[in-house]
């Protein structure tokens, strides 16, 4: 076999282990209540560990990224929609940029 070819084995096979791993011990991982309340965590967790950093510096002024921030927290907090707080949000720092900064 060439170089190339185990190289591409031995990456898919490396790739593979973390997706077939939770499958396996599925039944172990389920009973446990702390671990599973643990899980049921993650994805917010990852979300907002991606997206938080970006708020701030993708409108190229902290202040208007900062007020973005906030109204859709607060919007969020006062349970719309989700439409309706990305829409709103857009706007308002749409506007900020405009006219304001």
């Amino acid at each position: 076999m060439s170089r190339y070819v185990i190289i591409i084995l031995v990456m898919s096979l490396v790739t593979m282990i973390p997706r077939i791993l939770p499958f396996i011990f599925s039944d172990t991982l389920g009973k446990n209540k702390k671990l599973k309340k643990f899980f049921k965590y993650i994805p917010y967790t990852i979300l907002g560990m991606l997206i938080i950093p970006d708020i701030f510096y993708s409108t190229g002024n902290v202040i208007t990224g900062i007020i973005g921030f906030f109204a859709a927290v607060i919007l969020s907090f006062f349970r719309f929609n989700s439409i309706v707080v990305v829409i709103t949000t857009v706007l308002i720092v749409y506007v900020l940029n405009l006219f304001v900064i």
